[in-house]
């Protein structure tokens, strides 16, 4: 890492370097948006900086050419390792294969990689809350790669990952439960 900047600050910058030119697939804005909100519900919920810094690197190992020892270089390996929790195998295995592997990979896991996880999802169920409220539920639901059905059984199932062996009265679980309800009636 570039130790004349700050962790987070860094992070900011190599995710942005990162992720340039990248749309989020349910609105037409910038991807480094979602990253942003992830690192910053983290710190917001007083997270230490590895965590917070993983949070904003989450998605730089799977939706682009960086690789995992290049976060490991650059933030050492306890990033390495949030970041290797919160991301996806192979993106060439099926929808379904890869997120029973997020779902198995994040039960047992550190609390920190829980919290990115969750953070992840958060943002993800929030900025689709969004495109339901502007565009209806049909556009929103069918600029994702499954249904509504797929997407209550991934989420749910996630959340109970997260929860699994911790506090789910922590305030990130709060929120992860609240948008589930307010999503999935869950």
């Amino acid at each position: 890492m570039n130790r004349k900047k700050d962790k987070i600050e860094y992070a900011i910058y190599y995710a942005t370097k990162a992720h340039k030119n990248q749309k989020r697939k349910t609105e037409d804005i910038n991807m480094i948006f979602h990253p942003f909100t992830v690192g910053m519900i983290l710190q917001r919920n007083g997270c230490d900086e590895d965590v917070v810094a993983a949070g904003i690197l989450h998605d730089v190992v799977e939706d682009t050419p960086y690789e995992f020892e290049d976060i490991e270089k650059e933030f050492g390996k306890k990033v390495r390792d949030y970041v290797y929790d919160a991301s996806e195998p192979d993106k060439s295995l099926e929808w379904e294969d890869r997120k029973k592997h997020t779902i198995e990979q994040i039960k047992n896991a550190p609390l920190g990689s829980k919290l990115i996880v969750a953070c992840d999802k958060i943002s993800n169920l929030e900025d689709l809350e969004d495109c339901i409220e502007l565009y209806g539920e049909e556009k929103a639901w069918g600029s994702l790669k499954r249904n509504k059905d797929k997407q209550r059984w991934y989420y749910t199932s996630v959340y109970e990952s997260c929860i699994n062996g911790v506090d789910e009265n922590l305030p990130i679980f709060k929120r992860y439960k609240k948008v589930l309800k307010n999503l999935f009636n869950y």
